[in-house]
């Protein structure tokens, strides 16, 4: 199974691990591929990106000049992987590896053990015999958040916003067609935008699948700062009212 796989960058020529990213897409060879989009960083990004290509000639990279949000970067990505590559499942990872790039295996594991389901999403769940490591006032935000878009779904959904998912291909066709509404909100977007297509209504809950990661580290440097949770109930309400009005 082919995977195709957007690493979202701004201003990240510190902390993106060079070494990390092309020995994995050597070692996967043409079952991987990878597409790095910057989006407007102000810093060495870009060169670091074309240092990285130099040494992996299949990496893609979008270079934008205009900062626009995750969103739209994850978003073209996925367009562009759709578009150049035969890839039969595409994602998007965090550009610092808090996901390390191994998990990628036990994703590979899920989609065949899961053949229903359409998306593969990471759970950062706290248990035994798992490496989260969160910073404690990240993990309770993250949990009261959790809970409220979870009600405005009517999910069962356990962690929304863990920047490692992978999609089906003609799923990813219909989601990412058009624009975001929020920035830094669209996994919950995208969790909306899939109830509403026809597979939901065949399938219903089986097309998504929650996978717990084993191994999960809150990277310094991150931009999700605290004040950001004050910004969740607003950008839920919104996202809500648009696709269940």
């Amino acid at each position: 199974m082919k995977l195709g796989i957007v690493v979202p960058c701004y201003n990240e020529a510190v902390r993106l691990d060079q070494k990390a990213y092309v020995d994995f897409l050597r070692s996967e060879g043409d079952s991987l591929c990878l597409c790095f989009v910057n989006d407007g960083s102000r810093d060495g990004t870009s060169g670091v990106l074309e240092k990285m290509k130099q040494r992996a000639p299949g990496l893609l990279i979008v270079d934008r000049q205009q900062n626009r949000g995750k969103a739209e970067s994850v978003r073209e990505g996925i367009l562009k992987l759709l578009t150049d590559t035969d890839c039969e499942w595409v994602g998007f990872w965090d550009a610092d590896l808090a996901t390390p790039l191994s998990e990628i295996a036990f994703f590979r594991r899920a989609i065949a053990e899961h053949p229903q389901s359409a998306i593969v999403m990471g759970a950062r769940i706290l248990r035994l015999g798992a490496k989260i490591v969160r910073h404690w006032y990240r993990h309770y935000t993250g949990r009261i958040f959790a809970t409220f878009a979870s009600l405005a779904l009517g999910l069962p959904v356990y962690d929304t916003q863990c920047g490692a998912k992978v999609i089906r291909r003609d799923l990813a066709l219909q989601i990412f067609r058009e624009p975001f509404l929020s920035r830094w909100l669209f996994d919950v977007e995208l969790l909306f935008r899939i109830q509403a297509t026809a597979q939901f209504a065949q399938v219903g809950t089986n097309l998504i699948y929650e996978l717990p990661l084993n191994e999960w580290v809150d990277v310094a440097g991150s931009r999700v700062r605290p004040g950001d949770f004050l910004k969740a109930p607003f950008e839920l309400w919104k996202i809500r009212r648009h696709y269940k009005p």
